[in-house]
């Protein structure tokens, strides 16, 4: 994997900081947020969402909060789809409701930002993802995020 995809850290255990993550994808994704995330703003590895549909409580990925702001924004890493979200592997097609049913548990007024395993593998829209989730909760918008 790591050859055709440069921008992903080497397999090794999945644990930094300790945290275990998930998958390379959201070890990927948490080490880009470490470096893009301002002072201002907390980060919080595996939170729990509270008043999801489909169960009481359950875990996302990330979720990026202010203070001052009040506001927080969750943002779920999907390592087993691409953008597509077309299931070719016979893994991808026993996951596909499952993911669906992960993704559509939240809250309306807490819908997260998706980074898919494409997404992942291209710093940009790492980049411009993790701009979305941060301009949604700091204080001046968009600004803190350039």
């Amino acid at each position: 994997m790591y050859q055709c995809y440069p921008h992903l850290p080497v397999e090794e255990k999945l644990a930094q900081d300790s945290h275990e993550f998930d998958s390379l994808y959201e070890l990927a994704v948490y080490r880009r947020l470490k470096s893009t995330l301002p002072s201002t703003l907390k980060l919080d590895i595996h939170p729990v969402v509270k008043g999801c549909t489909f169960q009481e409580a359950a875990f996302a990925d990330f979720k990026v909060s202010s203070t001052q702001s009040g506001k927080s924004c969750f943002i779920e890493v999907v390592g087993l789809f691409d953008r597509t979200f077309t299931a070719y592997s016979s893994t991808q097609k026993a996951r596909k409701d499952e993911t669906l049913r992960r993704l559509h548990r939240y809250p309306s007024s807490q819908r997260p930002i998706l980074i898919l395993k494409d997404m992942v593998c291209d710093p940009e829209h790492v980049v411009a993802a993790l701009r979305q989730a941060i301009g949604a909760v700091a204080e001046d918008g968009l600004r803190t995020a350039a």
